[in-house]
């Protein structure tokens, strides 16, 4: 038989606090007070819980509440802290820095086991990042903070068509204007070698009420090697692609192998500018770096589609592509000079 409102009201009227053997409830002390709308957020948010407007929060604040961090979207913009090293005499314990950077134990060890700066979180605030530095160091990891502006991944090096060899200088030929950069030996501080991967699969789907019935299905996957050229004043970079790259500078060398003219030029550029670090792991890297830099994939609607006579269906193409992340790598390496 359901209760009346009145003895409800008795119950709650006779409610004792002191039955509950824990207080769950943050305290008013322990509350945070919004600079942009002056309401109280629990002690564990980063941004206010009701305008979005980051929180005043402090390194001992964040010591003792562990704020939660939110996995930021690939769109987002926000700001890479990058292990760098392990500080010397300090033990490492993958289980105590995993809650940091919002990572399985076994991730953090994947990445600190890399012999090269590798990020291990991104957050959206860059004094948020420096909080997260410091908490770090306490842990042995030596780290920094680079920001996705810096690192730019939208916006493309410069293509090159050519590279001219004189006494002391590169002439850098861009692949879309002709126009030529002259870089003397001694400027070219850094070589990068990858790779970029791109998948691609067309379906063609019969929709139905208890799921879709897949048609057609044809599949690509394409994979080529590149080289990133930066000087020590510039971060943008130059590209060199396999496809539609003039190799005659590597004179007689030069072969009718793309595959064996990219080794060769990266040997006569190391051998030209000595001084210039070569960065040739990425394919090393890659699995480890998609903890945090994740491979991009998309999934787009075609419409109606026609399979032959009177036979249609749904198209949609899902691809990925690494073109992102190898960027950012390549201009971490800038950075990290």
């Amino acid at each position: 038989m359901p209760k009346s409102p009145e003895s409800t009201d008795q119950e709650r009227s006779t409610f004792d606090p002191s039955i509950q053997t824990e207080n769950i409830a943050y305290s008013p002390v322990e509350l945070l007070t919004c600079d942009g709308c002056s309401r109280q957020n629990p002690p564990n948010r980063i941004n206010c819980i009701y305008c979005g407007y980051e929180l005043a929060i402090t390194a001992a604040h964040f010591a003792e509440a562990r704020p939660l961090i939110r996995k930021l979207e690939a769109w987002e913009q926000g700001f890479n802290i990058i292990y760098q090293a392990k500080i010397d005499g300090d033990e490492l314990s993958n289980k105590t820095i995993a809650p940091f950077v919002s990572l399985e134990p076994g991730e953090v060890e994947a990445i600190l086991n890399v012999n090269s700066p590798m990020p291990v979180v991104r957050v959206e605030s860059f004094k948020l990042a420096e909080i997260l530095v410091g908490e770090l160091g306490k842990l042995g990891l030596r780290c920094s903070v680079v920001s996705d502006a810096d690192l730019a991944a939208n916006k493309p090096l410069v293509r090159l068509a050519s590279i001219e060899i004189s006494e002391t200088i590169f002439q850098f030929v861009d692949f879309n204007t002709r126009l030529t950069t002259e870089v003397p030996f001694g400027d070219l501080a850094l070589i990068v070698l990858g790779h970029l991967s791109n998948t691609r699969t067309d379906l063609v789907e019969k929709r139905k009420r208890k799921g879709a019935e897949l048609l057609d299905e044809t599949s690509s996957f394409t994979d080529e090697t590149v080289i990133d050229l930066y000087t020590r004043s510039d971060s943008r970079g130059f590209r060199i692609n396999p496809a539609g790259f003039d190799y005659s500078c590597l004179g007689p060398e030069k072969t009718f192998l793309a595959k064996d003219n990219i080794g060769r030029l990266v040997k006569l550029l190391s051998a030209l500018a000595p001084n210039a670090r070569l960065v040739d792991d990425y394919s090393s890297v890659k699995r480890s770096l998609s903890l945090v830099w994740e491979i991009e994939s998309r999934s787009d609607a075609q419409g109606i589609r026609r399979l032959g006579i009177g036979k249609t269906g749904f198209g949609k193409v899902e691809s990925t592509s690494n073109l992102q992340q190898f960027t950012k790598y390549s201009r971490l390496q800038w950075h990290l000079l």
